[in-house]
């Protein structure tokens, strides 16, 4: 493993939102984590003698269902004694249980909030919608919130699920969130959960988002005054012009080294996105110390697919920026974990053409690299 971990920890799976791409596998909607287990998890890293930092991510299912007090003993626990080990928190949320208590608390502690959008308030209905109606819809929950992001110094981020919903809405997003003044992380629907088992297909093809990734970078590439940040484009201009960056966990070597997740149970997976997978389970981490994960044979067949994989893209020009691409997408898009991405054909479209754009204009790819959120 390596000595920086991002640590995906799902607090509980319970949701008041029914988001129909929602990837999380229907039989483990009930699960939510123990105070004992969350108070293992957080001393098994910051007690590890291997590790240098961690960047806890608390998520769901809506982790905030949990309240503040179980969010005041995370802190007390982070807390209890020193460490060595350097961490940071963020949370991701649908907002509709975030008052002005909790992101007091939240903010003040240092947890960085992210949220999710997947387009203006007609686009967005779509896909992302309350179990329960209110006066208010899951659009204006997710405005709101950002605007309070903004008040208590944080600039907002919101992730973007492209689905079959939004794929032909790219110049609609783009405005939306420059609009808002909000951070974009695109991410492509996995058939997983709710997105499998759901009366209507949501599913998109490699072609559909390599079309709408490029859609989407040209709006954002020319745009003359640029405020907001979209990822992954800031990473791989980055990565391009040679500038050091954060992995971003699609386009990552070796994943499985600086990603793990943890289920509301304590069972320890590759990432997030793998519980309900029981073949992905390391272990519980009530039983297995996080320097022991490395020598499961779960460890050792993914390094072992990684090495297949990567051999079976090693001709590809574009290696050095994708890896082969997310494993999880192989299991779920593709059926088959020992392939390549589903969304290879995608990433090539793609990174073919931002290097054309960049090459064609170096200082424009600057500017966009260095432009300042608002």
């Amino acid at each position: 493993m390596a000595s920086h971990l991002t640590l995906i920890v799902k607090v509980t799976n319970a949701c008041n939102m029914r988001c129909r791409y929602c990837f999380i596998e229907p039989e483990i909607f009930h699960q939510t984590m123990s105070v004992a287990t969350m108070q293992r998890v957080v001393r098994a890293f910051l007690d590890s003698p291997q590790l240098s930092s961690i960047q806890f991510v608390w998520y769901g299912g809506e982790p905030l269902l949990r309240g503040r007090g179980f969010f005041e003993q995370i802190i007390a626990e982070q807390q209890a004694r020193p460490t060595q080990v350097r961490f940071a928190n963020a949370g991701q949320t649908n907002a509709t249980h975030l008052d002005d208590d909790l992101l007091e608390l939240l903010t003040t502690s240092g947890f960085h909030i992210g949220l999710s959008l997947d387009g203006p308030a007609r686009v967005n209905q779509r896909s992302r919608k309350l179990r329960v109606v209110r006066d208010t819809d899951a659009h204006a929950v997710t405005i709101a919130a950002a605007a309070r992001l903004r008040e208590h110094g944080q600039t907002p981020a919101a992730i973007v699920v492209v689905n079959r919903l939004n794929i032909g809405a790219a110049a609609a997003i783009y405005r939306e969130f420059k609009l808002r003044g909000i951070e974009m992380q695109l991410n492509p629907l996995v058939q997983s959960g709710l997105a499998a088992a759901g009366e209507e297909d949501l599913g998109i093809t490699a072609d559909e988002y390599g079309d709408f990734l490029v859609r989407m970078f040209d709006l954002w590439f020319d745009d003359p005054h640029p405020t907001i940040s979209i990822e992954p484009f800031r990473h791989h201009i980055a990565r391009i012009l040679g500038v050091a960056t954060a992995p971003n966990c699609h386009f990552a070597r070796s994943c499985h080294r600086s990603f793990l997740g943890i289920s509301p149970r304590g069972d320890l997976f590759p990432c997030g996105m793998f519980q309900g997978e029981p073949e992905f389970r390391y272990g519980n981490i009530h039983e297995l110390a996080p320097e022991d994960v490395a020598g499961t044979a779960l460890f050792d067949r993914i390094d072992r697919r990684e090495q297949r994989v990567l051999e079976t893209c090693s001709r590809c020009v574009f290696l050095d920026l994708c890896y082969s691409g997310c494993m999880f997408h192989s299991l779920k898009n593709q059926r088959a974990f020992e392939e390549k991405d589903y969304y290879c054909g995608s990433y090539k479209q793609y990174f073919e053409h931002v290097l054309r754009r960049l090459h064609a204009d170096l200082t424009r790819a600057r500017h966009q690299l260095d432009a300042p959120a608002t």
